[in-house]
């Protein structure tokens, strides 16, 4: 693991962010942005309001020769115990912002929440988005999953995503860009900041939307660990068909493995739905780790099948 920063590098960047009145915050407990609620005290929160600021920041960064990484909404992430060896970018400004520019078209800033920002949308009278309306998180984190449920994924209503890699703004169409099932570039490069998507819709049965919202909101609602904290699915679907043809799902696996309800400290598999970790008291991150680890080697051992993980690690975790 690597050392905490010290004090007087956090002192020297504190003092090149204000010369530059770029917003920041010291000592964030970084449970609270997390929808597992789980995490450390980071040092520093460094927020950019635009992409100008972004790219300071970032020069600032390399000056300092600081350590550094990017969170958004916390929803599918399990966050360090000990996240003081780095300082955090966290979008905010005009990245929280969407905007219609002509019919159906809407530019979404990678900052923005996706349940509400979806869900108005939808209820505006565009279709198609409504499965995203489901999806906590920010639009970044959902592009860089290419999140998706019920049989749509986002990669599919996208036309562009703006982006930031090696200091240069660049747009890519999604031929442009690698993706699949859960999965994009982005994912593995790590070096790339999403600013926002275009993305474009048609009009639709207002009537039909709302239905359609009801439907996904019920489902979800029925078939997730309902007001728990969590990081939504653990593992990916390992695209795997069974004897009668249909996918083969992580949850089946888990069970299959006798592991719902398993418990590790303050972390558990969730009863409700085996493809959740929930957090059901103080769990730590190494808690979480441990059930994690657990299910790879039960399943395989089972079944032969080697899951992949859905959740993103945020810092050093034991």
């Amino acid at each position: 693991m690597s050392q905490t920063i010290s004090e007087s590098r956090i002192r020297n960047l504190k003092e090149s962010l204000e010369l530059s009145k770029i917003s920041f915050r010291s000592e964030v407990r970084l449970s609270v942005l997390s929808s597992f609620k789980i995490g450390g005290i980071c040092p520093l929160i460094v927020e950019p309001e635009n992409t100008e600021q972004v790219l300071e920041v970032i020069s600032i960064f390399k000056k300092s020769e600081l350590p550094w990484k990017i969170l958004g909404g916390g929803s599918n992430l399990l966050i360090s115990d000990h996240p003081d060896n780095f300082v955090t970018l966290r979008l905010s400004g005009t990245f929280k912002k969407f905007d219609s520019f002509e019919e159906g078209r809407f530019r979404i800033g990678a900052a923005t929440n996706t349940t509400p920002t979806f869900r108005q949308i939808s209820q505006a009278g565009f279709r198609g988005v409504e499965f995203l309306s489901t999806i906590p998180g920010w639009t970044g984190g959902a592009v860089i999953q290419n999140a998706g449920c019920y049989g749509g994924e986002l990669f599919d209503l996208i036309q562009t995503v703006e982006f930031l890699r090696n200091d240069e703004v660049l747009i890519k169409k999604p031929n442009e860009i690698e993706h699949g099932y859960r999965f994009t570039e982005f994912l593995n490069r790590k070096d790339s900041i999403i600013l926002g998507i275009e993305i474009l819709l048609e009009k639709g049965n207002l009537e039909e939307i709302e239905e359609s919202l009801k439907d996904k909101r019920e489902r979800r609602n029925s078939s997730q660990p309902e007001n728990k904290k969590s990081a939504g699915s653990v593992f990916k679907n390992p695209k795997i068909l069974k004897e009668d043809g249909k996918e083969i799902k992580a949850w089946e696996l888990i069970d299959r493995a006798g592991l719902r309800g398993a418990f590790k400290g303050g972390a558990q598999i969730s009863p409700e739905h085996c493809n959740f970790i929930v957090n059901v008291g103080a769990a730590t991150a190494s808690d979480v780790n441990y059930l994690v680890e657990l299910v790879l080697d039960k399943v395989f051992q089972q079944s032969g099948i080697l899951l992949k993980r859905e959740i993103e690690y945020f810092g050093d975790i034991p």
